[in-house]
């Protein structure tokens, strides 16, 4: 009897935590929503005459910007091809990896925060599972690499997933800018390319290589097959 009391009184209060946290991510993405001195943008154009608005502080505001980007609701597209106009292509490659990391490791709290497992166990079907349970076993900083260089894993779930399975945050934040690195450095040649006019066939096969050999590796090499166990 005392037992399922205490198990009740603890499950109590996992769901009091998880509502009161709810109620403040809804309330937080609200804000941000509502809030006129927040970009919602729709075009690479939009993120480039916002940022650039801001002058010197237009670093900042790119990072910050792409750090709360997953609860705006828009393509992180806009983000990665305006990284190099607003910055050039040496700095805009270490802008972008800041801000993919910072909107990373905001995905990764709200995944480790508040009951995301069982959410997750609830609602994340098939692949959820196949996800967790890929990440759950060893060698989880090898694994989240490949998550992130092969483009078929969508950033922001994958992230969350990682919250919820708990893993080490080091491994996670290493794995998470290695991973970006190609794909920075692709989007920022493309941009750069389009934008001057020049080297625009070595930056699309640029772009080829950084998202076209993970996904061939991954899906020739048998690593997939891990993901499917």
């Amino acid at each position: 009897m005392i037992e399922n009391f205490l198990n009740s009184c603890r499950r109590h209060r996992e769901m009091l935590r998880f509502s009161v946290l709810a109620i403040f991510i809804i309330w937080v993405v609200w804000q941000l929503h509502s809030s006129p001195y927040i970009l919602h943008p729709s075009s690479v154009e939009d993120v480039r005459r916002w940022v650039a608005s801001y002058g010197s502080l237009g670093p900042l505001v790119y990072i910050a910007l792409y750090t709360v980007r997953p609860v705006l609701f828009f393509p992180s597209i806009f983000l990665n091809l305006s990284a190099s106009i607003l910055f050039g292509p040496m700095l805009g490659i270490v802008y972008l990896l800041c801000g993919g990391l910072s909107s990373a490791v905001l995905c990764y709290a709200l995944g480790s925060l508040g009951g995301g497992r069982r959410l997750l166990d609830r609602y994340g079907g098939s692949w959820g599972e196949r996800l967790t349970n890929y990440l759950s076993g060893s060698g989880g900083f090898v694994k989240m690499l490949w998550l992130r260089t092969v483009p078929i894993f969508p950033y922001d779930p994958v992230s969350i997933i990682a919250g919820c399975c708990k893993m080490n945050l080091q491994l996670y934040a290493a794995a998470t800018v290695l991973g970006m690195l190609p794909g920075a450095i692709a989007y920022n040649l493309l941009a750069d390319s389009i934008l001057g006019g020049r080297g625009l066939y070595v930056s699309v096969a640029v772009v080829i290589i950084a998202f076209g050999l993970p996904l061939a590796w991954w899906a020739l090499g048998g690593e997939h097959k891990k993901l499917k166990e």
